[in-house]
Parts: C-alpha cells; structure tokens; sequence
C-alpha cells in the first residue's frame, strides 16, 4: 500500500501536497489513533500503577529487539530523539586531551553543537571534510585526516542538506585501519529514505529515528551500537537491580550490564506510546523496506526532470559520482531563494527552507503521488 491507499489515512495529506517528510513525517490516523488510546489507558489506569507501567516498558524492549532483527550486529537503545543518542555516544567516549574528531561540512546542528560540547570539555580537536570540495576528493580527505590521535569519525548517512547519500562503507574501512578509532553515523535522514543496515556499513554505532519517513509520532529515536563496542559506552546504566543498592557505591561502581539495549533507556518516559512507531514499522516489513525506497526514489527522479526544466529552478544533484541521490532533494530558486518555501505554501505545498543553499528542501514519502509532482509544478509555474 503506497500512494493514494496510504495518503487517505493520513489528514495532512490530504489538506495540503505534503513535502516535508525529512522534517517530521505525518502519521497515519491508524497509527495515531492507537498511539492515543495506548497512552490514555495508562493514564486512566494510573501511570504508575506498577504492573502496567513495566508491561509498558517491555512492549518498547519488545519493539527494540524487533528493530534489532532488521539492523543485525548489534543492540538497539530506543530514545527520545536523535539528538539524545548523539550526545550518549559522545559523552560516553573515553576521550584524552588532544584526541581528534573527524566530521564533515554537511552536519546537523545536533552533531555540530554536541561536537562544541565535548571540545570544549575534553580539550578535543576536531577536523572538517568538505563535502562539495573542487579540489580535493572527499575520501581523500578523510584519508590525509585519520592518524593515531583520531578518536572518531562522525558523518552523516545521508545530508540533510542536499539529500545525498554519503560513502559511509568506504569511510568505515578506512577508519577500521586504526584500532583506537570508531565511526558514528547519523541516519537521521537515512531510515525509510534509503536501506538501512549499520553493520554491512561497518558504523559502530548508528542513530536513527521514526518519526520522518517511517510516519512515527515525535518522540522516539533509536540508537544502535555495535556488540562488540557496547561496553566502550560509559553513559549506560548497571542492572536496574542494582540501584537501590546506593551503600555498594562506597565499595566503587557497580558491575554489570544488560546484554541488550535497555541500559540506555532507565527513565521515566510515556512508554504506551512506542505502539505508534510499531504500527509504522509493520506497515514497511509489510511492504519492504527496499520496495518503500524503491518508490520513493521513482517519484524523485520524475519531480527532479521536471523542476530542472523550469526556469530559475535547479534541484543539487550530487556532483561527483562518491555520492548517490536519494527521495530527498534541495531545490535552489534563483529568484525567490528560501522564500520559494513561503511561495509553495501560499500554493498548498509544504517544504522546508534551506537558506544556506538558497532553497527549499523536498522529501518524496510514501505516501505522495504523482499528483503531488503535478501540484508542485502548477505552484513552481507561477515563477
């Protein structure tokens, strides 16, 4: 079921050409419906009615390990956002002085602003690949940047800038050369836009989120980390059975750790909520992951024929061959900048601005159409 089957359990597709899917992804009714019932009777029940609220918290357990069977090689953490993962990871690195970071110039301000954090704490350096460098080839570059200082690589699986896929598998062998360095992917753009699968990449950890193309309620993100680089990680918590046990702290730290994910995710939270995303998550098994990219990628490629043709409008197609094009795309307007954003909704098209690239950006979803293509060209004709 995608297109118009899917589109008409979700209202903002209906209401308006709904483009933003990189943004948040709207939800299905269905999936929001029992998201809210869910969480409604554990409130009427009593939230902290205990047996309730533990069966809650193992339905997300359930929910985690069902992801782990699609992302093999690893554990899965659910979190609230990606920007919380972000931060376990690199909070719970064992930096020195001087170690080095690699990113790249296509980061998410989570990556960027909790890169600032940990620098200025740890004393850490951090180097910057660019991505759209003329001069020297982004691989290149990551190669002449790695040596014995580089603690970790942190790049994203695709931009959020243009939608380019970026060669993570070709970075992680490189970063794989240095024992003392690990590799951090940001698959905020990544998860229901493309194929997922962390540990054929070869990232050592992985985060990634529901609520943009797999159509979840906000709220919920995973991290997944690889085995056998689950006990490097120091923001994790011991065994809930220990934590009543605050007089052992005097004897030192306590000792163990769960073998899953759910060391990550002691807490209160609204835990009844996770059925949405599941709901979701049934609805691309269902279908296929791949068979979900598949479309979405078609759509892509039509709307980008058909904006280039348009003139004063250019969709940043990548420009080398390193990089690969997704169902997200950037749009510059010569004329409007990101102000085409405002013109589109004016028109009953939702986009995202991108000023820095003098733009909007696109999603195609697997709810959009054909027809979605039409209105956003009758909208872009007005230029």
């Amino acid at each position: 079921m995608q297109g118009y089957d899917l589109k008409l359990l979700i209202p903002a597709a209906l209401t308006a050409t709904y483009l933003n899917a990189g943004t948040l992804g709207p939800t299905p009714s269905t999936a929001l419906a029992a998201a809210a019932a869910s969480e409604l009777e554990w409130v009427e029940s009593g939230p902290g009615l205990h047996t309730h609220y533990v069966n809650a918290k193992e339905s997300v357990r359930g929910f985690a390990r069902r992801v782990e069977e699609r992302m093999p090689g690893g554990v899965v953490s659910l979190t609230e956002n990606n920007s919380e993962s972000i931060l376990r990871v690199l909070w719970g690195l064992p930096w020195q002085p001087g170690d080095e970071v690699i990113t790249t110039d296509h980061e998410h301000g989570a990556v960027v602003l909790a890169l600032s954090s940990i620098m200025r704490r740890f004393d850490l350096k951090v180097k910057v690949a660019r991505v759209e460098s003329p001069e020297i080839g982004f691989m290149e570059q990551i190669r002449s940047m790695l040596g014995p200082r580089t603690r970790l690589v942190v790049m994203s699986h695709v931009s959020y800038l243009t939608g380019w896929s970026l060669p993570v598998a070709e970075v992680a062998e490189l970063v794989h050369d240095w024992p003392t360095c690990r590799l951090l992917v940001d698959g905020a753009q990544a998860l229901g836009n493309i194929v997922v699968n962390p540990n054929a990449l070869g990232a050592d950890y992985y985060v990634f989120c529901g609520h943009k193309w797999m159509m979840a309620p906000a709220g919920w993100a995973g991290l997944w980390i690889r085995c056998d680089r689950k006990n490097e990680t120091a923001t994790r918590w011991p065994l809930e059975s220990y934590q009543m046990s605050v007089l052992g702290l005097e004897k030192g730290p306590f000792p163990d750790y769960s073998a899953g994910g759910e060391d990550l995710e002691f807490g209160t939270r609204c835990w009844p909520r996770v059925v949405g995303w599941s709901i979701t998550w049934d609805y691309f098994e269902e279908e296929g992951f791949d068979s979900h990219a598949q479309y979405q990628r078609d759509l892509a490629q039509e709307a980008r024929s058909r904006i280039n043709q348009v003139k004063g409008l250019t969709v940043q197609d990548p420009f080398h061959d390193t990089y690969g094009s997704t169902s997200l795309m950037t749009v510059t307007s010569r004329q409007l900048g990101s102000g085409l954003a405002e013109w589109l909704l004016e028109r009953g098209v939702v986009t995202k601005p991108q000023a820095a690239r003098h733009g909007v950006r696109i999603s195609w979803a697997s709810f959009n159409t054909e027809d979605d293509i039409d209105h956003l060209m009758d909208a872009a004709q007005g230029l």
